[in-house]
C-alpha cells in the first residue's frame, strides 16, 4: 500500500488540482486512501476551477462512427495523436459539453452523457412524453444555483398516430444528479425550431440561433438558473430574406454565427460576440469560398493560446486549420493521416462524475 503523505488535507488538494485529469486517476488507483481523497466533490470543483477552459481537447467522429478523443492541438504542422474512445453503439452526434462532461447521440438516437477522461458514461432517458427521437434538439449546461448538470430537450409534441404536430414545440430539462425530467412552461412559442443543431452552453445559458418571423432571425437562450428564455442580438446579417444559412457555436469564450448570406459572393461569414449581449461587439472574418466551395463548416477552436488559427470541421468531411490574418487553409493531421471525421466538439477535461 502506498502511504499518503503526512501533509494537511487542504495542502494535498491545492497541489493535486493542478494536476492533469488523467494524472489524478492514475494516483486514485494506487490505493484507497488516494481513491477517497481525491474522489470528494469539493476536490473535484477545485480540480475543475483551476483547468484552463481555453486549452481545449477535441471529440471527433468519423465515418465509422468509432469516437475518438484529441487531448491537445498542438499545430497544424504537428501529428496530432487520438485515443479511441469504447462508447455504447455508435456515436454519430455530438450535442454539447460542459465541465468536462460531453453529451453525444448514437445511430438509435440514443443519448449518453460521457466523461472521456474517466470513461465514465450515464445513458440519458427518453423525455417522459412521445417524442420522435431523430426531431429532438437537445442543449447541455451546468445550473450554479441548483449545483446539477441540466440536459434540455426542444420538439414538436406528437398526435395519436404518432406523428408530429408542428404547432407550438415542448420544452422539457433532464436534472442529471436527481435523475428527473420536468416541464418548462416558458417555451418559446413565437421561435421557430433551427433545422439541425443542439444548443450551445456559455454564460450559465443554452442558446439557439433561431428564426424570430419571417424576416429575422434571433439567438434564443435558456438561463438553466432560471429555466427562463431570453433574446442576444443575432448579427445585423441575419436578415432571414438574405440568410441562406446559419449555426451557432462557441468559439474562444465567444459566441460565434457561421452565416453564409445570398448577398456575399466571396465566401461564407463567421462572427465572433466579443462582448456577450453587446450587438455592437460583433467582429466578423471571412471564410473564402475558393477553399470550401459552399460546403458547411463548424469552428471548433483556436489553435494554441492565440486567436490566428481557428480548427474548422468541414462537410467532405475534413479537418483544417485556417489562418483569420492570412486566409489560408491546411490540413490537420490525425494519427498521422489528413482527419476525416463527420462531427466533433471541444472538452475541457476534467473529473466531473457524468451520474
Amino acid at each position: 500500500m502506498v502511504a499518503r503523505p503526512d501533509l494537511p488535507e487542504e495542502i494535498l488538494i491545492h497541489i493535486f488540482s493542478r494536476l492533469p485529469a488523467k494524472s489524478v486517476g492514475k494516483l486514485r488507483s494506487l490505493s484507497k486512501t488516494w481513491r477517497n481523497l481525491l474522489s470528494t466533490p469539493h476536490f473535484i470543483k477545485s480540480h475543475l476551477a483551476l483547468q484552463n477552459t481555453r486549452n481545449k481537447s477535441l471529440i471527433l467522429i468519423p465515418p465509422s462512427s468509432v469516437i475518438r478523443c484529441v487531448e491537445t492541438i498542438k499545430g497544424v504542422y504537428n501529428n496530432t495523436v487520438s485515443r479511441e474512445l469504447n462508447l455504447p453503439g455508435l456515436c454519430c452526434e455530438f450535442l454539447g459539453s460542459c465541465d468536462g462532461l460531453v453529451l453525444l447521440k448514437n445511430r438509435d438516437d440514443e443519448v449518453f452523457l460521457v466523461n472521456p477522461i474517466t470513461m465514465q458514461q450515464s445513458k440519458i432517458p427518453d423525455p417522459p412524453v412521445p417524442v420522435l427521437r431523430n426531431e429532438a434538439l437537445y442543449g447541455f449546461g451546468y445550473d450554479s444555483v441548483g449545483d446539477d448538470y441540466k440536459v434540455v430537450a426542444v420538439f414538436y409534441p406528437m398526435s395519436d398516430n404518432k406523428t408530429p404536430v408542428y404547432i407550438g414545440r415542448l420544452v422539457y430539462v433532464y436534472y442529471v444528479k436527481r435523475g428527473v425530467w420536468k416541464k418548462i412552461e416558458s417555451s418559446p412559442r413565437h421561435y421557430g425550431l433551427p433545422a439541425r443543431f443542439s444548443g450551445v452552453f456559455l454564460n450559465g445559458a443554452i442558446h439557439w440561433l433561431v428564426p424570430r418571423s419571417e424576416d429575422c432571425a434571433v439567438i434564443a437562450a435558456l438561463d438553466l438558473d432560471s429555466e427562463v428564455f431570453f433574446e442576444i442580438p443575432a448579427p445585423s446579417v441575419a436578415d432571414m430574406n438574405d440568410f441562406f444559412f446559419g449555426s451557432l457555436s462557441v468559439l474562444g469564450g465567444c459566441l460565434c454565427v457561421v452565416a453564409d448570406t445570398l448577398s456575399n459572393s466571396e465566401g461564407t461569414d463567421v462572427w465572433v460576440m466579443k462582448d456577450y449581449g453587446a450587438a455592437e461587439s460583433w467582429r466578423k472574418f471571412t471564410v473564402s469560398w475558393y477553399d470550401f466551395g459552399d460546403l458547411f463548416f463548424k469552428p471548433l477552436c483556436f489553435v494554441g493560446d492565440g486567436e490566428e488559427e481557428v480548427v474548422l470541421l468541414v462537410e467532405g468531411p475534413r479537418l483544417v486549420a485556417y489562418n483569420v490574418n492570412e486566409g489560408t487553409v491546411r490540413d490537420m493531421v490525425v494519427d498521422r493521416v489528413q482527419g476525416r471525421f463527420l462531427d466533433g466538439g471541444t472538452f475541457v477535461e476534467s473529473l466531473v462524475s457524468p451520474a
